[in-house]
């Protein structure tokens, strides 16, 4: 045995934990991501409902994927 075909990697910096949001913030940050947008269903065989927020102009696209506006 001679040497390791491996070679040593540089290690990755470690990355910063993400600042601890409150449940309530959360909920105001997703109605505002959602704020405008169109609610749209689409359920499979087995009676699970898929939902999707989305634009208002791409209405038409999601309804040729089989998607509903409820």
């Amino acid at each position: 045995m001679s040497t390791s075909p491996k070679r040593p990697r540089p290690r990755k910096p470690s990355e910063v934990a993400a600042p601890i949001v409150s449940h309530a913030d959360q909920l105001v940050a997703l109605h505002q991501r959602e704020e405008g947008k169109t609610v749209m269903y689409k359920q499979d065989a087995w009676g699970h409902i898929e939902t999707r927020f989305v634009r208002t102009q791409n209405v038409k696209a999601w309804e040729a994927k089989g998607f509903f506006v409820r």
